[in-house]
């Protein structure tokens, strides 16, 4: 017994000075950043990604550092990684609009319902989208019992199914929606100038450029190349060493 507390003591005792070093390492890492000392800042937030790959703030303080080094393709790659976790922060959406103004290419933003429906939806995350989906369709299934127990007013329960019935179907289609664009692999340009070819050799045609900044869906991996497809529609292939990988 004198041991399990002795054991218990010890890694209490690790474990508090790994989580101090780490909250010093952050604050170090934002007293370099105030004091415009980008290139150290951003070696200790690496670090610190790399033993907390899914910490927002430290992705969101990567995308801060890399804009002001005007790395803005990797400015704009860690702000995508940060929205994905938490799509409804308004400061990294400003940041990553305020990147995505400043590369060479300018996408053309629709201003339909339908363009204006999926950017609202894209505010929710996967996880509320799930809990939604589920609440409607408790209270479809709690509604049913309760007809089937046939000691309410039968009306008003009908009506009720019928309108929890129609939530859930439309949380279960925004869920959907939402599942697939999570699990899109997408990524992000962080060469100044890329070439892109028809397969993935450089001994083949050149179909087009890419640059820095530019977004993609990535349809095919073959070892160190990528074939990405941009939002106009355009497809290819691009060595892996010029792009980011969300």
């Amino acid at each position: 017994m004198i041991y399990l507390k002795y054991t218990c003591f010890i890694l209490c005792f690790f474990v508090s000075v790994l989580f101090a070093t780490d909250l010093e390492q952050l604050d170090q890492a934002s007293s370099l950043y105030k004091n415009n000392q980008y290139d150290d800042a951003l070696l200790i937030y690496e670090s610190l990604h790399n033993r907390f790959p899914n910490n927002i703030d430290i992705m969101y303080n990567l995308g801060n550092v890399h804009f002001k080094l005007k790395h803005h393709g990797y400015a704009i790659a860690y702000y995508l990684k940060a929205l994905k976790w938490n799509p409804s922060d308004s400061d990294i959406r400003y940041n990553l609009s305020l990147a995505r103004a400043l590369v060479d290419h300018k996408s053309e933003s629709s201003t339909s319902i339908i363009a204006t429906i999926i950017n609202w939806l894209r505010l929710l995350s996967i996880n509320a989208s799930f809990n939604v989906m589920m609440l409607f369709l408790l209270t479809f299934l709690f509604v049913l019992r309760l007809l089937q127990l046939k000691k309410f007013n039968r009306e008003f329960l009908s009506n009720m199914l019928v309108i929890s019935g129609l939530f859930f179907i439309i949380s279960f289609s925004i869920f959907s929606y939402q599942y697939s664009h999570y699990s899109e692999k997408k990524g992000v340009v962080i060469a100044k100038k890329s070439a892109v070819y028809s397969g993935p050799s450089e001994t083949l045609s050149v179909l087009f450029y890419i640059h820095e900044g530019y977004e993609f869906t990535i349809n095919k991996i073959t070892g160190d190349w990528l074939e990405i497809e941009l939002s106009n529609g355009f497809k290819g292939w691009a060595p892996a060493s010029s792009l980011f990988i969300l």
